[in-house]
C-alpha cells in the first residue's frame, strides 16, 4: 500500500536542500536573527494589506491567486518587498531594482515560499 503525501508537506528535497538559486543569487531560508531584522518591515507590509481590506489569510492559504491580485499586492507593498529582498539576499537595493522583472518576481516568491510558515506563525502569535 502506498501512502499519500499531505498536500502541505514539504518535498523531501526542500528539507534536505533548503537553498534555492535564482539566476546567480542564492536564497537561503531566514535564520531566527534575520526574522528579527525583518519583523518591522513585515509588520508594515501586513498592516498595509489589512488596511486595504485584503484578507491576509488568502495570501498564506496556498490557493491559486489571480495575477491581478498579485500585481495590486506588489504595488501596495513595493517598498517592503524591496527591503525584504535586500536583507534576505544581502544585495543593494539598486542591484535588486536593476534585475529583470522575471528574476525579481521569482526572487520575491522564492523568499516568500521558503519562509511563509515562519511568517504566518510568527505574526499570528504576535497579533493574538
Amino acid at each position: 500500500m502506498v501512502e499519500k503525501k499531505d498536500k502541505k508537506e514539504k518535498p523531501e528535497e526542500a528539507i534536505l536542500f533548503p537553498e534555492v538559486k535564482v539566476g546567480n543569487i542564492v536564497v537561503k531560508p531566514w535564520t531566527f536573527g534575520k526574522l528579527f531584522e525583518l519583523a518591522e518591515i513585515l509588520d508594515n507590509a501586513i498592516t498595509k494589506v489589512e488596511a486595504a481590506g485584503i484578507d491576509i489569510e488568502k495570501i498564506f492559504s496556498g490557493d491559486t491567486i489571480p495575477y491581478t491580485f498579485i500585481a495590486k499586492l506588489f504595488s501596495m507593498i513595493s517598498d517592503e518587498v524591496l527591503k525584504v529582498i535586500k536583507i534576505s539576499v544581502d544585495m543593494e537595493e539598486k542591484e535588486i531594482a536593476d534585475l529583470d522583472m522575471a528574476t525579481g518576481i521569482k526572487l520575491a516568491f522564492t523568499i516568500f515560499n521558503q519562509n511563509k510558515e515562519v511568517i504566518k506563525n510568527a505574526f499570528t502569535s504576535l497579533r493574538e
